[in-house]
């Protein structure tokens, strides 16, 4: 299984590239001056798109170099993250274009907290049970899960009040990849500040996977 795992990575690069490919296509070139506030409105979509990805790719990057995936069920959760991915160029062309405000914030809404979940749940299923309390692993379990309900409970909030307010709606989730990307800069750079170093927590799952083989 560790072979597939190694090689779903590569496959995760290109899935990426392909829905950032086919952002770009769907801009259409303006023809006439009429038409620059739609090709603006296209170029910033895609430019809100692209950071929303890069945000996901940087975060799930991150993990994977530190501890690559071990178990099944982070691989089935890293899957999951994936097929919801491919749906981001629908589900963001819908906020701009669909009739409706109301749907196509919920169906936004729904596609990027589950998207948001299953990252920040890959790294706390990775970790397990094997943490020590008032071990320093037990900080890196606390954080993941700290991470996991905060990033749940304000991405739920926001859907709630997008959805109320749906026409407001839309341009709070345009927003909502910028401030979450910096949001999570910010977290990272707390992390680094509970680790010292990223070495520090390789020996922490490097440790799992000690324990992982010697019960196998």
């Amino acid at each position: 299984m560790k072979k597939i795992y190694e090689r779903f990575d590569t496959l995760s690069d290109a899935i990426i590239a392909i829905i950032m490919t086919i952002l770009v296509l769907g801009i259409s070139a303006p023809e006439t001056a009429e038409e620059l506030p739609g090709f603006m409105k296209e170029v910033s979509l895609y430019l809100i798109s692209f950071i929303l990805l890069i945000n996901v790719w940087y975060r799930r990057t991150k993990l994977t170099l530190i501890s690559p995936i071990t178990k099944l069920e982070a691989f089935v959760a890293d899957v999951g993250l994936h097929a919801l991915l491919t749906l981001f160029p629908l589900a963001i062309k819908m906020l701009v274009t669909y009739a409706n405000p109301l749907l196509s914030v919920l169906f936004f809404g729904v596609v990027n907290l589950l998207v948001m979940c299953f990252l920040n749940a890959i790294p706390i299923i990775e970790l397990g049970d094997h943490w020590v309390r008032g071990d320093f692993s037990e900080k890196v379990h606390r954080f993941y899960h700290r991470r996991l309900l905060l990033t749940f409970a304000s991405h739920l909030i926001v859907l709630v009040l997008a959805c109320c307010f749906s026409r407001v709606g839309v341009y709070v989730y345009l927003l909502l990849p910028l401030v979450d990307f910096w949001a999570n800069y910010n977290r990272d750079k707390r992390l680094n500040t509970i680790l010292n170093n990223k070495e520090e927590l390789r020996q922490v799952l490097s440790k799992k996977l000690r324990l992982q083989k010697e019960k196998s």
